[in-house]
């Protein structure tokens, strides 16, 4: 079954909005992005702090153990100031790989200019096979980017979108049969378009 088991975990930074999961490990990245704050709800930033970020860490890192059939989870060291500012960095630049355009300001420090990721590459009876490889946080970073290129050779990367709000980017999965949603919440984000539209139009006319 494509990207791991199929079940729909409660990923924490993701289901804080309410949204539908990613299947399998496609749902650490959707997560991952998720520690975002969006704009209209605004919760937190869960890699605002080292305190929040490890508490989001120790929960997803749990979750991707229990889900991943891929075989590349397994428990990481604790993050350091310097792994938080990595991974800011990192979250960036994946919006802006994923979906064109970054959530954030550049983030300053360590990470932002040294994104290098070298997968592991094997060669067996199976095949040549893709693993992560890096040492601590760079592990998981690797994993997020092969976690991505999976879904996209299976076709379902495409369906995980950041609200086409100009205040969100919560980065939900399209489950629609022609994957045309483009709100992550039709009443939230669709509802505040339209009327922002309607005034547009009235103010021109």
């Amino acid at each position: 079954m494509p990207q791991g088991s199929g079940r729909y975990m409660a990923w924490p930074a993701t289901t804080r909005y309410g949204l539908s999961v990613a299947p399998g490990n496609l749902g650490l990245v959707q997560d991952f992005l998720n520690t975002i704050t969006e704009g209209t709800v605004a919760p937190p930033d869960l890699l605002a702090t080292l305190s929040s970020a490890q508490e989001w860490a120790d929960k997803v890192i749990e979750q991707w153990i229990s889900i991943d059939d891929l075989g590349w989870a397994k428990t990481l060291p604790r993050l350091t100031e310097r792994d938080r500012k990595a991974l800011l960095a990192f979250r960036d630049d994946l919006f802006e790989g994923l979906f064109g355009h970054s959530h954030s300001e550049t983030v300053s420090g360590p990470g932002r200019d040294n994104h290098t990721y070298r997968p592991l590459m094997t060669v067996s009876a199976k095949g040549i096979e893709l693993r992560p490889d890096g040492e601590g946080w760079k592990y998981f970073e690797t994993a997020l980017l092969l976690i991505c290129h999976q879904g996209q050779l299976e076709g379902i990367l495409r369906r995980m979108k950041s609200c086409k709000s100009e205040t969100c980017d919560a980065v939900f999965f399209d489950r629609s049969n022609n994957n045309s949603a483009v709100w992550h919440d039709v009443k939230l984000c669709g509802n505040r378009a339209n009327v922002r539209a309607f005034r547009e139009r009235s103010a021109a006319n």
